[in-house]
């Protein structure tokens, strides 16, 4: 999904949404009775409507028309249908011949994501479905919380549910293993399961140690405090905690 373009991409972003465990997926190039006229890639029957998705392969980033396309189809869809039950989704593979890395993230320019705020319709790149995929593995997200993501508006974010921030370290100490935090009546306790984001990516990470003025604390929920964690984390990271119901 991150190198391809044509059938070989549709068909792999089919396996992909089975993987997140929709329902019904279907190749509607394959089942398409007016192959002159342009129609959606990828049909998903939803308990509550249709998702119409257009995909393509590129080796630069999306013009306007390209983000759009998949309005006119939603249209049509409703029209067919006679009801307002249809989202509609655009995935890229941009600048599929670079490295993803080295690939302008997100793909989209501010006006093209008001845009399909405006118009109700999805964006999304295929370098956030292949970084979402490890991070289902991980726990971080559930395919429940990817598949209610991938049916919102504007630019498509996949983001663990339920999370406080607590903020973003002063200081980074012990090869990253403890940093620096002020928090301001939010308690934490030590075996917490926090999150650490960086540049839309998510980690998990447990809360080993509290100290407040280089004294351990079981719990704390006020001041400057010293954590440590169970993974590395990095400057200009956000931590996050999960709050349960």
């Amino acid at each position: 999904i991150v190198t391809e373009t044509g059938d070989t991409l549709v068909n792999s972003l089919i396996q992909y949404l089975k993987w997140l465990e929709f329902d019904k997926v279907i190749n509607f190039d394959h089942t398409n009775s007016k192959p002159n006229v342009l129609e959606e890639d990828i049909q998903v029957e939803l308990a509550n409507g249709l998702l119409i998705i257009e995909c393509k392969g590129i080796g630069g980033t999306s013009t306007d028309s390209d983000c759009s396309q998949v309005s006119k189809i939603k249209h049509r869809r409703c029209k067919e249908r006679n009801k307002f039950d249809v989202k509609a989704l655009y995935i890229v593979n941009h600048q599929r011949y670079l490295p993803p890395l080295s690939r302008q993230n997100p793909p989209f320019n501010e006006q093209q994501i008001q845009d399909a705020k405006n118009d109700e319709r999805g964006l999304l790149s295929t370098w956030q479905l292949f970084n979402l995929y490890f991070e289902i593995e991980k726990g971080i997200i559930t395919k429940e919380e990817a598949r209610k993501s991938i049916l919102e508006f504007g630019l498509i974010e996949f983001r663990p549910e339920g999370l406080s921030f607590v903020n973003e370290p002063t200081e980074i100490l012990k090869d990253g293993k403890v940093c620096i935090v002020n928090i301001d009546n939010l308690p934490l306790s030590v075996n917490d399961e926090l999150f650490i984001e960086k540049n839309g990516k998510f980690e998990k990470a447990i809360l080993l140690e509290i100290r407040l003025n280089d004294t351990p604390l079981q719990t704390a929920s006020q001041g400057e405090l010293g954590l440590k964690l169970s993974s590395k984390i990095e400057r200009k990271s956000i931590l996050w905690k999960r709050i349960t119901q």
